[in-house]
């Protein structure tokens, strides 16, 4: 078997902020005329970890339906706490946005794609658009179209009853959420337990109950996530149904937390959901 060709090159590395050398997102832009859909690419690594260049499995693929590709770094939790990321990704949207006719991008088809902690921001982005925000630092529009998200915390104050609940049926030991380190509460800068408020300011459903409009979302989780638990989808999954918005979730039987079956199965659906979300 002839080994893969890599991925291609960034297009531009663009800065959309001046407070951290992380505020930089890289734009690959499809071979043919714009203007061009784009999808944002929001990577995981709990809140501290990873970079813009993980996970863009889907690269080649998006490049070849005609979409452009903006994978975002943003200021992780060993930098600075919340809001700091949803700021970083929000601005990120804004600066595409308000950019987008020199950068051959059409302003009205975006979408923002996130794994993990990437799923949050993704969801966070969605659930804050077309309006102003604390998360709105700039005054250009941030919103976007459509959201995917993959197996990402929402109410961080519910994950570790959620997992005592319903532990993994393999036995695969279950993160402590609630600790002075977990990612969560490293995230926010405080126990989990000891900020309230802010764990409630970072819960996208409130600012999904709140929001005038709501664009098209994407989820997914997997039935045997040791990490995040796949119940903190399902919370999201019940706002939007109750705001009776347009959302499609899977629940991958068996499976964990980032596990192959995602890409290996999810990864074809979702490209043609976002065909016919942002094309019709």
């Amino acid at each position: 078997m002839p080994p893969e060709p890599p991925a291609p090159l960034p297009w531009r590395t663009v800065p959309y902020g001046s407070d951290s050398p992380r505020q930089l997102l890289d734009l690959h832009v499809p071979d043919g005329p714009g203007p061009h859909p784009v999808v944002v690419a929001v990577h995981g690594g709990a809140f501290r970890a990873g970079d813009r260049t993980r996970e863009l499995d889907a690269l080649p693929a998006l490049l070849a339906r005609g979409y452009a590709v903006a994978a975002v770094g943003y200021r992780l939790s060993g930098e600075a706490v919340f809001p700091a990321a949803v700021q970083d990704v929000k601005r990120a949207l804004a600066h595409l946005r308000h950019h987008a006719g020199e950068l051959g991008l059409d302003p009205e088809r975006f979408a923002a794609w996130g794994r993990s902690a990437g799923a949050y921001l993704a969801v966070m982005a969605g659930a804050t658009g077309g309006r102003r925000t604390p998360f709105d630092t700039v005054g250009a529009d941030s919103s976007v179209a459509a959201v995917v998200g993959w197996y990402g915390p929402s109410d961080f104050s519910l994950m570790d009853a959620q997992l005592a609940a319903a532990p993994p049926r393999d036995g695969t030991p279950v993160m402590d959420h609630g600790g002075p380190d977990s990612p969560e509460s490293r995230f926010l800068g405080a126990p989990l337990a000891e900020v309230p408020g802010l764990v409630q300011e970072a819960n996208p459903v409130p600012w999904l109950r709140a929001a005038p409009v709501l664009p098209a979302f994407w989820l997914a989780a997997g039935s045997e996530d040791p990490l995040v638990p796949h119940q903190q989808t399902v919370l999201v999954v019940e706002e939007l149904v109750r705001r009776r918005a347009d959302v499609t979730f899977r629940l991958l039987p068996g499976v964990g937390h980032a596990g192959p079956e995602f890409e290996r199965r999810l990864t074809g659906p979702v490209l043609d959901w976002l065909d016919e979300v942002l094309r019709r």
